[in-house]
């Protein structure tokens, strides 16, 4: 049974009691602020209030400079002013709406830059978490959903920063409206303040489950998007089992349950701003008919009253608007520290410390009673003994589910045993070392894996200062070199997603030849050359032959060429070894 995606976050359950809701959001909010002041530093959140203050102040102080240029302008009855006194008066107040102007552009641009920087750095942070993670911990997560919440749900956390920008800024400015309206009618503001608090308390219970929405529609956006991936990943096997209807009804309940989703938040935010203008209407209603039958305020503050009211109400509706934005926006803060800290648990040691390093692998790498389970608890391999000197070609054999791959995997550092012990040159490969230990090893997968990058590129990724002649060098050792210079751009060649536009041969033969670049102490071949044809796969193990002494080759095979050029064969059944030895005997 799934379990229902908001049952994690701590203090909150959909549909629960309000209070629950209001101690999620309380909680998500402060833990974005440590976040924020984190990735800004105290400096520039001061600069930010200081800009929003002083651009509050203009505010406040161009519309107490209405109140007598209106006076100066006639309004109410006065006699017609001299015209440098009026002009003087326009002067002041759009000197100080310019000021204001040119604050709040500054803000803004400064605003933008940091969402920019904070954004780069959530994301920064997840995919430096997500290379450093172990590799049985990496086999263990969705892929699409890490995707899903680097790109979608700190997208969202972008909008939330804009969101709590947008309100400090409100909380500089309303204060600002507020003092205006009370030194020019006290009376009127407190009454308008009454009525407004008394409209808000009743439109807040329109939309106070905008955090459980929002989580759901994290969660519902990472369902969609798993299962696309999926289908694009897989669309040569659904469209070779007829099973196009299947799955285009399993992606069409997705749609159905984001857009009930973003329905139901689309009407509670329709509602919610429908109630906001008819209060702002409400209120400037009163506000006239105050000011003007039960006060006798004079026309020229009545005016300025009821603009700064009127801006007022245009600062709530926003403000608001943008607690909406942030309350629904904040649940990709729980997805992503969610993921965040599974990442970080499952990280790998660090291999700069004094026991991070390793010497070359230069006599023998030893199994020692190894044993591994995986994290459904079948056991892959047991009790495995092993005993393989440098320099020499083992071929690892056996049928489906013996252990081979887990094999390869352990003695490629990806994979701890959960029992026993691997060490190099009498030295145990502890968690500390396995980086250490990777960077002296090379693997090239039964299905290759190629970036979306020109030949060149996917070479260099193993040697990145690799020259031009070493590069040929190792596609002639990998019997690739005849096909790369056949093409137009030659090693500047675009070999499209995951190498698609090349053959599956000739992918192998381009990772073979990566993975010989490196100039590995030790070279494991899972099924490597399974996809080349005879002639391609005897130069490429005469090369093997010809780097003896040099490199050490964990070669898993069921291919007989591959198995008599081996200098030694195991043979695995069932996780355990059934033969080991020299392909001249036991």
């Amino acid at each position: 049974m799934k379990t229902q995606v908001t049952d994690r976050v701590p203090g909150f359950q959909p549909g629960g009691a309000e209070s629950e809701g209001k101690a999620a959001v309380s909680s998500a909010v402060r833990r974005f602020l440590v976040l924020l002041t984190a990735c800004y530093g105290r400096r520039r959140i001061v600069l930010m209030l200081g800009l929003g203050l002083v651009a509050s102040l203009a505010e406040g102080a161009g519309l107490l400079m209405l109140v007598p240029v209106l006076d100066l302008a006639g309004v109410g009855g006065n006699a017609k002013p001299p015209g440098g006194a009026l002009l003087t008066g326009l002067g002041l107040y759009l000197l100080l709406v310019a000021a204001a102007a040119w604050v709040v552009a500054v803000r803004s641009s400064l605003s933008t830059d940091q969402r920019n920087r904070f954004i780069d750095r959530l994301r920064g942070d997840m995919h430096d978490a997500l290379l450093h993670v172990s590799w049985p911990v990496f086999q263990s997560l969705r892929a699409t959903s890490i995707k899903q919440i680097i790109v979608g749900e700190v997208g969202r956390l972008g909008l939330c920063h804009d969101a709590l920008v947008s309100l400090g800024v409100a909380a500089l400015t309303m204060p600002m409206l507020l003092l205006t309206a009370l030194l020019l009618s006290p009376v009127l503001t407190l009454v308008t303040l009454l009525l407004s608090g008394l409209a808000l308390l009743l439109i807040r219970r329109i939309g106070r489950s905008g955090f459980d929405i929002g989580l759901r529609l994290g969660r519902a956006h990472q369902d969609m998007m798993a299962d696309l991936t999926d289908d694009l990943a897989g669309l040569r096997i659904i469209k070779g089992f007829g099973a196009e209807a299947v799955r285009s009804g399993a992606l069409s309940r997705r749609f159905a349950a984001l857009r009930q989703l973003q329905s139901r938040h689309s009407r509670i935010q329709a509602y919610e701003h429908a109630a906001l203008v008819l209060t702002a209407a409400v209120m400037a209603a009163v506000a006239v008919t105050v000011s003007v039958f039960w006060l006798d305020q004079v026309l020229s503050e009545a005016l300025v009253v009821i603009l700064a009211f009127a801006r007022l109400a245009q600062r709530t509706l926003s403000s608001l608007r943008f607690w909406r934005m942030l309350e629904t926006g904040l649940p990709a803060l729980v997805i992503y520290e969610e993921m965040l800290q599974r990442l970080r648990v499952g990280a790998e040691g660090p291999a700069d410390g004094p026991d991070g390093t390793l010497p070359t692998f230069s006599r023998s790498l030893s199994f020692r009673n190894v044993g591994l389970r995986t994290p459904d608890g079948r056991q892959a391999l047991d009790g495995v003994e092993l005993e393989l000197p440098f320099g020499v070609l083992l071929a690892v054999t056996g049928p489906s589910g013996a252990g081979k791959s887990t094999l390869a995997d352990v003695a490629a550092g990806l994979a701890l045993p959960t029992r026993g012990t691997l060490s190099v040159d009498g030295v145990e490969l502890a968690p500390a070392l396995l980086p250490s230990w990777r960077r002296q090893v090379a693997v090239v997968p039964q299905d290759p894996f190629l970036f979306h990058d020109t030949i060149r590129a996917n070479l260099l990724l193993a040697a990145p200062d690799a020259d031009e002649p070493a590069l040929w060098a190792a596609l002639e050792a990998a019997a690739a070199a005849d096909f790369v210079r056949a093409l137009r751009q030659g090693l500047d060649t675009v070999v499209g997603e995951r190498g698609g536009a090349v053959s599956g041969g000739e992918r192998q033969r381009l990772a073979i030849a990566r993975a010989l670049l490196r100039r590995p102490r030790l070279l494991i071949l899972d099924e490597a050359t399974s996809a080349l044809d005879g002639g391609s796969e005897a130069m490429v193990l005469r090369t093997l032959e010809r780097l003896h002494r040099q490199t050490t080759v964990l070669a898993v095979t069921h291919r007989d060429q591959t198995r008599r050029a081996a200098d030694m064969v195991l043979e695995l059944d069932g996780g355990k070894i059934s033969r080991f030895g020299r392909q001249d005997g036991p």
